[in-house]
């Protein structure tokens, strides 16, 4: 649907940069307990009358809703894309328990994504599955915030980075 010449120019830049005017997709979610019993599984469509996604814990239902988001980043940044692969995930370890935040990070790094991610702490999984991560240190004094940049290599603690930019 294209946007109307006389619609006014917010709304014509918003119109045009709706991603869900772009693509249109079905998502169907699998799961053991969906299926009869055997070894097969029957894959359930979500929709707005029927989720089966409100059967599954918390942690299954963030990976489930994830997944197809990170697939279409992944698509977008295929082919003859030459840049950052730049990804935003707030609070990466949300919800997630330790085997399914190892099969995310796992998945960011064979998709070579660069990920930009919050936590409230970095647990010693996380930092044994990152590697190499900038970290950046909120401290707050006040109504006052900095960040401080410290670089992790994947082994030891983190440390700050200077303004020549070695650690």
């Amino acid at each position: 649907m294209d946007a109307k010449a006389d619609e006014p120019w917010p709304d014509r830049v918003a119109h045009t940069f709706d991603y869900r005017s772009w693509h249109e997709w079905d998502i169907f979610v699998t799961h053991s307990s969906f299926g009869d019993g055997s070894s097969n599984e029957a894959f359930r469509k979500v929709g707005t009358r029927s989720n089966p996604l409100e059967t599954l814990s918390t942690g299954e239902r963030r990976l489930a809703t994830m997944l197809p988001l990170l697939a279409a980043a992944w698509s977008m940044y295929s082919g003859d894309y030459r840049g950052p692969r730049l990804l935003s995930i707030d609070e990466i370890d949300a919800a997630f328990d330790e085997p399914n935040l190892r099969q995310v990070l796992a998945l960011l790094r064979s998709w070579d994504f660069d990920v930009l991610a919050t936590t409230p702490s970095i647990t010693p999984m996380i930092k044994r599955e990152a590697g190499r991560a900038m970290v950046h240190q909120v401290v707050a004094s006040g109504r006052n915030r900095i960040t401080i940049p410290w670089l992790w290599e994947g082994h030891g603690e983190p440390r700050p980075v200077t303004l020549d930019g070695m650690a």
